[in-house]
């Protein structure tokens, strides 16, 4: 007589049991036909079917980070993380084991009492809850300790802002959820954004290698605006694809850098201004252009991406700036105004006259034709783009310019009370 084999720790609880019960009549639901007409009830039972499931995990997740605080699971399982016993019993990808081991030991240390709370209601979702606990680590973590020495006062108002914007906008996906997190970041430290642009911008760099196969590789890094510009002039000069065309998208945005270099290079000592050939469209609100007390709303280009005020002024330099004014609770669009700030090219031409070089005071041999127009009087003071305020500044100078500009603006700001409502600049 053969043994039946005996059953592992736990596999006859109720609860395994009641789950083991549900399932035969899930099966029997979902392998059932559809009737004609009944599609979207269908699916709406799978979006309700798959909501528990996220429950079910959840409250697992929660009941093991608890016995691994014991440490007798640790022991007994031969598994020292919790991670670990994931990988292995739930046959996930060490990175999302991580994730959510990652949630599970702040629901112990009740570390993320908002994002508990929603889950519990249902607002929230495991996958969601997941990626705020991710998102909030990385924020305490790469915060400026300085500015923000309280750690769990921190973890708490970013967590909670997070947990705000998903009950606000429910269809709020995990993708969308994480570009939020980088807009309550600039909320809460508004020159976060252009520390790290600065940082960046300084460990840049450029490395092209030539291979024994006759082939290359180039790899370039730097800051979030040089980024921006890389994009544009990919987008620009990429063509879309034709009839009989094979190339894959890498391939054609290989063949549009190479087009934009050579635009470059047959370019090079023009004396008339080109006519922009790429676009970079960037939405920056008043207080947040003038660096002025109160900015709450980052600068976003058009696919939603935060941008660094350091970086809107940097591409401000060679570009065309419109004031708009919009309706507060909606961002409706009300007015355009006529004021601009790039120079046309009499005023360049004008401006430049008598100017063989970069302008800057202490000396510098960069031809004029490679230089800025630059406003004396920064236009996000009130400086108007007429002949007499514009000077020619090469690149570096003008970003130096504009650097030393917003560190004397910080400096006279602290001496003023916070509620202190900015001058507007004047009317043109």
């Amino acid at each position: 007589m053969i043994a039946a084999p005996k059953a592992a720790p736990g596999e006859c609880s109720p609860a395994v049991a009641a789950l083991a019960g549900a399932r035969e009549i899930i099966d029997q639901t979902l392998n059932t036909d559809v009737p004609p007409g009944a599609d979207e009830s269908a699916a709406e039972e799978v979006a309700a079917l798959w909501a528990q499931l996220d429950q079910i995990r959840y409250q697992a997740l929660v009941r093991m980070a608890r016995l691994y605080a014991r440490s007798a699971v640790a022991r007994y399982s031969g598994y020292s993380t919790l991670d670990k016993w994931l990988v292995h019993h739930g046959d996930l990808p060490t990175a999302q084991a991580k994730d959510l081991a990652r949630l599970a030991q702040h629901v112990h240390e009740e570390t993320l009492p908002a994002t508990v709370e929603a889950v519990e209601k249902g607002t929230v979702g495991l996958g969601e809850a997941v990626v705020i606990a991710k998102v909030t680590d990385k924020a305490v973590q790469t915060r400026d300790a300085q500015h923000f020495p309280e750690e769990q006062e921190y973890r708490g108002g970013f967590e909670s802002a997070l947990v705000a914007a998903k009950q606000e906008r429910p269809a709020l996906s995990v993708n969308q959820l994480q570009s939020v997190a980088r807009q309550v970041a600039y909320r809460l430290d508004p020159h976060r954004l252009d520390r790290d642009h600065e940082a960046a911008h300084a460990a840049r760099g450029l490395s092209l290698h030539e291979t024994f196969q006759g082939s290359y590789q180039l790899q370039a890094w730097g800051g979030s605006g040089d980024a921006l510009v890389v994009r544009a002039a990919i987008d620009t000069f990429t063509t879309p694809p034709g009839e009989g065309d094979t190339r894959t998208r890498a391939q054609r945005e290989h063949d549009a850098l190479i087009a934009a270099l050579r635009f470059a290079t047959t370019h090079t000592g023009c004396t008339s201004v080109p006519a922009p050939l790429a676009q970079i469209r960037i939405v920056v609100p008043v207080q947040t252009y003038l660096d002025a007390q109160g900015q709450e709303v980052p600068a976003l280009d058009e696919h939603g991406r935060v941008i660094p005020a350091g970086v809107v002024h940097e591409l401000a330099t060679d570009a065309e700036v419109v004031r708009m004014l919009t309706a507060a609770p909606t961002g409706q669009v009300l007015d355009v105004g006529h004021s601009r700030r790039l120079a046309s090219a009499r005023q360049r031409t004008a401006a430049f006259h008598g100017h063989t070089t970069c302008a800057h005071p202490g000396g510098c041999e960069v031809p004029v034709a490679l230089c800025q127009a630059d406003h004396v009087q920064s236009f996000s003071r009130g400086g108007r783009t007429v002949v007499a305020n514009l000077q020619p500044l090469c690149g570096p100078h003008n970003r130096a310019k504009y650097q030393r500009e917003l560190r004397t603006h910080r400096q006279r700001e602290q001496h003023h009370p916070p509620d202190r409502v900015p001058d507007p600049p004047p009317r043109e």
